[in-house]
């Protein structure tokens, strides 16, 4: 059976980890440099390739040394068996306009790792990316979001964005205070504009910093009849 990491877990063991690989004594800045933790602290390699699985899904794969992966080389693909501790990105990714989702990718697969050392039986898995314009079956999404994934995207977010760099940028940003939010997903302009300086900042996406402070209880949660009233000025009495 799997051994279950909770996302408390996660944050403290990512916290720990996150301190570990910059130096105990030293201000962590708002980037963690997740290539070379994956690199020079989890002494992972990582390759770039065509990846040619049957799901276009598929830019992300972290070897267990035993399961192949399907590699384009000079037009023709082949099954490829990597050695253990291994990612395998797509080298699309390596496009400029790419870079958040590659380091979200890298830490996915550094979060595959990491459950790997906690649970040694844990296959290797692919990473994937959810194509909105693609109708997905219910076994698609089942392997999507089994517990395996969860934990990934769970240490993905913890190792790129720690709760004490998230502290730090809050305090840069927003004078160390939490974000109003109405209803559960509506942001005022000049809130966006915060959002988007902090995850320009951590170098993610708006959408994977915005999860993050709803997870970590960072964003103040205001009624949505609030914004309709105050800032559309519509409804009410």
């Amino acid at each position: 059976m799997t051994n279950y990491i909770s996302r408390a877990e996660a944050d403290e063991l990512c916290d720990g980890l996150i301190m570990e690989f910059a130096g105990k004594n030293k201000k962590l800045p708002d980037s963690i440099d997740i290539d070379r933790f994956v690199r020079d602290y989890l002494k992972c390699t990582v390759v770039y390739e065509t990846i040619a699985e049957a799901d276009k899904d598929c830019i992300a794969f972290a070897s267990d040394g035993k399961r192949a992966i399907k590699i384009r080389i000079n037009g023709i693909v082949s099954d490829v068996i990597y050695p253990k501790n291994t990612i395998v990105l797509d080298k699309y990714l390596l496009n400029k306009n790419e870079n958040n989702r590659r380091r979200f990718a890298l830490a996915h697969e550094a979060g595959h790792i990491l459950a790997n050392r906690i649970n040694p039986d844990s296959p290797a898995y692919f990473h994937r990316f959810n194509d909105k314009e693609r109708d997905y079956t219910i076994e698609d999404f089942r392997e999507r979001y089994n517990l395996n994934e969860w934990q990934a995207n769970v240490f993905a977010a913890a190792l790129l964005m720690p709760r004490c760099v998230i502290k730090e940028v809050l305090n840069k940003f927003n004078d160390g205070k939490t974000i109003p939010v109405y209803g559960e997903n509506v942001f005022r302009p000049r809130e966006k504009t915060i959002l988007n300086k902090i995850a320009d900042s951590l170098q993610v996406s708006y959408t994977a910093l915005v999860i993050r402070l709803k997870t970590l209880n960072l964003l103040n949660r205001r009624d949505i009849s609030e914004y309709i009233q105050k800032e559309l000025r519509l409804g009410g009495e």
